[in-house]
This record gives C-alpha cells, sequence and structure tokens, in this order.
C-alpha cells in the first residue's frame, strides 16, 4: 500500500459536488492501493487548523444544534461568523500562510522550527510516501484556501522531499499574486492534472500538466425504468427540512444554482427572479419542475422559491447517490453548478449552463459538445427566451442525444483515473 496525506478532503462539506468529488476520488485512491494515512480537510484550511483534534469530538449537543442550524442562516452572516472566530483564534496560524510567493521560504521556516503552530504536521508528511491535493475549485482569487494548497505543496516538496501531485482542479490564475505562486510552486509537482480543458490549455505550460476528467463522474445514475418503482414511492425524496414531492416515471427539469450567488448581497431580488422565470418556464415546458439546492446559498433562493411556487426541492442533505439518480434521469439540467452538471450528464440529460464565478460552466458544456453559451444566473427572467429556445432545441433530438452524451459520460468516467496515474504507477496497482 502506497501511505496517502489526502490535502484538500472536502467529503464533509455541505455543498454537492465537494462531497461528490472527494468521496470519489478516496474510493479510486483505494482502488489503486492508496491508503489514506491523514487527511487535510477542506475546513481546516479555511481555519489554517491543520491535522488538530476537533473541539467537539463526542459531537455535544450544543454544536448539533449549530449545524442544524446553518442552513437556515444567510450565507453573509456564516462568512461574518467565520471572519470573526479567525481573527480571535486562528490569526496566528493564518498569519504562517504566506501573503506573496516571496513569504514562502520564511514561512516554511516558522513550520519547521520551534514555533509552529500545527505540531502534526511535519509528522504526518514524514509518514506518507505521497500527498495528493484535491485542487477542486480552489485555485482562483487570491483568498486563503488557494494559498494554503500551495504552501503545503511548497513545504512537502521543498523541505520533505516527498513527491506531491495536484489533481482534479480547475485553474483560474487571474490573480497575479496567486499566479506569481503558481509559476514557482507548479513545476515542483510530480503531476499535475486539471478537470477542465479549458485549464490545461492555458496553464499546462506551468508544469506539464494534462486534462482528466472530474473524479465525480465515477458516479453513475441509476436506469429510469429501474430506478423510478422504488423512487417513485411517497416521501422518498423527503429530506427535512425540505419536500420534493415529484413523480420520477414522468418527464421532470432539474433546476439548479450558481456559484456567484454566494457573492451577491441581493438574495431576494434573485427570489423574485427566479420565480416570475419558473412561472413562465412552466407554459413552455409541460413537464414537472424540481428544484435542486446543491449548496447552502442555493437552499436560500431556492426555498422561497419552492414555498411560493409548490414545487419540489431537493435540499443540501440529499445523498450523493439520490441527486445523481435524480439529475441523470431528467429530461434536462438547468443551472450554473459544476458537479450537479455532471449528475446530468452522466445520465445523458443535457445541459443549458447559467453563468458561475468562472469559466468553468463554459468549459463542460463545450467538453460535453453542447453551446458554449453561459446565461446570467442572476437576470434569469431577461434570460428566459434563450435559455427556453435552447431547452426545446436539446430535447427535440430525444433518444439520440442523450444516447450520445451518456456514452460521453462513459468515456469521461473511465478517464477520470487518469487522476491518479501517478499513484498507481507508484502502486504498481490494477483496478
Amino acid at each position: 500500500m502506497t501511505k496517502v496525506l489526502f490535502i484538500n478532503d472536502s467529503a464533509g462539506q455541505r455543498n454537492w459536488g465537494d462531497r461528490a468529488a472527494a468521496v470519489s476520488l478516496r474510493a479510486m485512491m483505494g482502488s489503486l492501493g492508496g491508503e489514506i494515512v491523514a487527511a487535510i480537510t477542506e475546513a481546516e484550511l479555511h481555519s489554517s487548523s491543520f491535522l488538530e483534534p476537533p473541539s467537539d469530538p463526542e459531537g455535544a449537543a450544543p454544536g448539533r444544534l449549530k449545524e442544524s442550524l446553518r442552513p437556515f442562516i444567510p450565507p453573509i452572516v456564516l462568512q461574518w461568523r467565520a471572519g470573526l472566530v479567525a481573527s480571535k483564534a486562528g490569526s496566528r496560524k493564518e498569519a504562517v500562510i504566506p501573503a506573496t510567493w516571496d513569504g514562502f521560504a520564511a514561512s516554511a521556516r516558522t513550520v519547521l522550527g520551534s514555533a509552529n503552530p500545527w505540531p502534526e504536521l511535519p509528522r504526518a508528511i514524514e509518514a506518507c510516501d505521497l500527498a495528493v491535493i484535491h485542487g477542486d475549485g480552489a485555485m482562483v482569487g487570491n483568498g486563503l484556501h488557494p494559498r494554503a494548497l500551495l504552501f503545503l505543496a511548497y513545504l512537502i516538496k521543498k523541505h520533505f522531499g516527498k513527491p506531491v501531485v495536484m489533481v482534479n482542479h480547475t485553474a483560474d490564475f487571474h490573480h497575479p499574486v496567486l499566479l506569481e505562486m503558481a509559476r514557482n510552486v507548479y513545476p515542483l509537482f510530480d503531476d499535475v492534472v486539471f478537470r477542465d480543458t479549458v485549464s490545461a490549455e492555458r496553464w499546462s505550460p506551468l508544469a506539464g500538466g494534462r486534462f482528466a476528467a472530474d473524479t465525480a463522474f465515477w458516479f453513475s445514475p441509476c436506469p429510469r425504468e429501474e430506478w423510478a418503482r422504488v423512487a417513485g414511492r411517497p416521501t422518498f425524496f423527503d429530506v427535512w427540512p425540505d419536500v420534493a414531492r415529484f413523480d420520477p416515471s414522468r418527464p421532470y427539469l432539474c433546476i439548479g444554482g450558481s456559484s456567484i450567488y454566494g457573492v451577491r448581497p441581493d438574495l431576494p431580488a434573485i427570489v423574485r427572479q427566479w420565480t416570475r422565470a419558473l412561472y413562465q418556464l412552466s407554459t413552455i415546458y409541460p413537464g414537472q419542475i424540481v428544484l435542486t439546492a446543491a449548496d447552502v446559498v442555493d437552499a436560500q433562493v431556492f426555498r422561497p422559491v419552492s414555498s411560493q411556487l409548490g414545487l419540489p426541492l431537493l435540499g443540501l442533505h440529499t445523498p450523493t447517490q439520490q441527486a445523481v439518480d435524480v439529475l441523470g434521469n431528467a429530461d434536462a439540467y438547468i443551472g450554473g453548478r459544476w458537479h450537479p452538471a455532471i449528475f446530468a450528464l452522466r445520465g445523458g440529460a443535457p445541459l443549458i449552463s447559467l453563468a458561475g464565478k468562472t469559466f468553468k460552466m463554459r468549459a463542460l458544456s463545450e467538453m460535453a459538445g453542447l453551446s458554449g453559451q453561459s446565461f446570467d444566473a442572476c437576470e434569469v427572467e431577461e434570460s428566459l427566451p434563450g435559455i427556453g429556445e435552447q431547452l426545446l432545441s436539446l430535447l427535440q433530438p430525444g433518444e439520440d442525444l442523450r444516447r450520445r452524451l451518456r456514452s460521453w459520460g462513459d468515456a469521461m468516467s473511465e478517464n477520470a483515473w487518469d487522476n491518479l496515474r501517478w499513484l498507481a504507477g507508484a502502486a504498481g496497482a490494477r483496478r
């Protein structure tokens, strides 16, 4: 077995895609002979608390209560609270994460010295044979998350001499500070794998990186004729506190949100946009309309829409495989979420993409051989004529298009294993 330090493990996150990508990546590593001996979670990266024991290991009632209330708290409040907690408890640790490339060497000396704020980190690095960094959508902007990933890669490779691979990620290095870091750190990686072709084309010269499909393609939806018999039972999709009552044996359309909502202060206006747009869409599309909340901010938008229009809502706590089954068997997916779009395409459901914070939705649509047009996720009422026109054109080919998309999804599922080519070679593994 190859001992793996897994960095940016997002299996415990609330976002559907975070969970799907990390769960599949973990499963694939295990199949290829990788044993995860330590993991740094996405939450730890955001709080700069690497490999620390949980403060509430027994899951005391107050902690559970706070977590249960999270879906109902506006994202801006959660961000403010996270910033407040960090300023009180994590500022010293955050300060060790370098703000620019020039600070990498000094930060490494701190971690290797007696003032190291993460005493378990050097021990975990020493114990591993390989560090696997799950880049996901982190490589954008200049926040703590991408800088921490690059610093950890530098530390592990430069000062411990251990192999490090960066896999399953989109790279958007428009911020000059992050770009300078990437130009210096990416050549240190033993392998670099981008999950979209746009990133691979733009940034592979940094370190000879290549494309491999997102590991979430590992999931596969159950065929409708088998699935609908079970899924059609009353309350099957009702995951508290949301209700998603629809008939999976009949045609339906899935609607999703966008990552852009997380940076928009005007969510009530977006709710009004969706309410009016979906009322109009019901005059264009004769089937059922199912709302999907793949992230906490999407729930903030679609819960009131669901209430006002009486539409079913698949919420945050929906199990990943169940979400894959629903989206993969839909007539189409209209949304701006990368992983739910993968779930849909995997089953042959065509994608009508809404724009997100980066170019990734356009990239995914083009990769699947569909239109590269992405509609404005915050002005959906204005975009509805174009969305409706594209929807009707995608529904017209029927099963022929679905077969093509399923075949492409099958190929992407096989190609996704190439994220771990380095591990497979090191372990001499055959899945």
